[in-house]
């Protein structure tokens, strides 16, 4: 057996999903969940205001880390969108944590069109614990809603150890994301595979860290529009290109 363990990315390659933050019914909603609070907000206005608070929190943690890719907790923006609302009479909940977690929990379900595993998802993460693998989950998600979809979904039982970024304020390609989970679960590096669907961060952080990547080609890439991408992501090791998760 070549690997002993297997990192795996989350959305397009164990769980397909499909999600849409722009539509107007969402903000609709969310307008009038945050006016049920004394924050008036039209939705056009609403979300503009998320897109701009976003960006702030990203600016401000990347000048407090350094880290080139950083990673917010998401709750926190929809925290500021109550309290900085220019309109209406705010009520700040007493408990903010539990009411910051709720309204991305709602963002999150009236954004999401679908979720589904991949064909072959569990079937192939049963044959690699069978044979004594480890597997371990490295995803650029808000840790605040993707592990209810990850317990939803029937994954949690799977991984030894899950690293969501989020939780760690650095995503994917940052190399130190995944050094982070190579140091602390003391893997060795060539024994240790990274299986995602995205060159510029699945790929390019195994390269970056000296590790074999393979990528599930999901959407579809022709071979000359992969080599492509990995020129243009400056990808310099060679890695495997399979069409689904039970050709890895």
């Amino acid at each position: 057996m070549k690997y002993e363990n297997y990192i795996f990315d989350l959305y397009g390659t164990l769980v397909d999903i499909k999600t849409d933050e722009m539509k107007t019914s969402l903000w609709k909603k969310l307008a009038k969940l945050y006016a049920a609070y004394g924050a008036i907000y039209k939705p056009k206005q609403l979300r503009k205001a998320y897109i701009r608070l976003d960006r702030e929190e990203r600016d401000i943690l990347k000048k407090k880390t350094g880290c080139e890719y950083p990673e917010i907790k998401l709750e926190r923006v929809f925290l500021r969108l109550l309290k900085e609302a220019s309109s209406g009479n705010v009520r700040v909940p007493e408990n903010e944590v539990v009411w910051s977690e709720f309204m991305a929990n709602a963002f999150r379900t009236l954004s999401r069109k679908y979720i589904k595993l991949y064909p072959d998802t569990l079937e192939t993460l049963d044959k690699l614990k069978k044979k004594g693998c480890r597997l371990y989950l490295l995803s650029n998600a808000q840790a605040i809603f993707t592990k209810p979809e990850i317990s939803m979904l029937g994954l949690d039982r799977y991984f030894d150890k899950m690293y969501i970024s989020s939780d760690y304020g650095i995503m994917k390609p940052d190399k130190e994301f995944l050094l982070r989970l190579i140091n602390d679960e003391e893997l060795d590096k060539s024994k240790s595979v990274m299986v995602g669907n995205e060159i510029r961060s699945d790929v390019k952080i195994a390269d970056l860290c000296g590790v074999d990547g393979i990528l599930i080609d999901s959407d579809g890439l022709n071979k000359k529009e992969i080599k492509k991408q990995a020129k243009v992501y400056g990808i310099k090791n060679t890695f495997k290109v399979v069409n689904a998760i039970k050709e890895i």
